[in-house]
């Protein structure tokens, strides 16, 4: 058996290489490197790129697009969803642009009850795991909900009159015994 296996190899060695076969395989990849190689140069190069500073192609904000932090709500809001009655030491305060300020702050001294009472449910109804988050995330999108549908939007511009707000809130006191 040996001898067989021995005599298959040296028979499979003995043939005479396929020389035309070789030749084709090279004319082939060639070809192709070629093509590739013309593909490449109609297409061009990729365009230069170029790194600028950050900060160097900024405009630096008008007077009147400068932001002002205005104080909505300084007060005691109280929540008593879990059975147990909390209060809470509540400043709200809204990011508004310079140019909006008179118009926002004559609203707020106008409509400052019907404000208070509306932020005074949105506490009414909170759950009480929300006065628990640590950025007051739930509270402080319904606060700015409030406010943007309270305030607007400019006419000319479409831009929302309150930019931001922030509920800022002391931990809550149990008031009932």
């Amino acid at each position: 058996m040996a001898d067989e296996a021995q005599q298959e190899k040296d028979e499979i060695t003995k043939k005479p290489l396929n020389l035309k076969a070789i030749i084709m395989v090279l004319v082939m990849l060639i070809a192709e490197a070629g093509i590739i190689v013309g593909v490449l140069m109609v297409v061009g190069k990729p365009a230069d790129v170029s790194a600028v500073e950050p900060g160097l192609g900024e405009i630096a904000p008008s007077e009147d697009d400068k932001i002002v932090e205005m104080l909505v709500l300084d007060a005691k809001l109280f929540n008593n969803k879990s059975g147990m009655s909390y209060m809470y030491d509540t400043e709200i305060y809204a990011h508004v642009k310079k140019k909006y300020e008179t118009k926002v702050a004559g609203e707020l001294e106008q409509f400052q009850n019907e404000i208070k009472a509306e932020i005074a449910s949105i506490w009414k109804t909170c759950e009480p795991h929300q006065f628990q988050e640590p950025k007051n995330e739930s509270l402080t999108r319904k606060v700015y909900a409030l406010l943007n549908a309270r305030f607007g939007v400019d006419q000319e511009s479409g831009d929302p009159l309150v930019t931001k707000c922030i509920v800022y809130m002391g931990t809550g006191l149990r008031v009932d015994g």
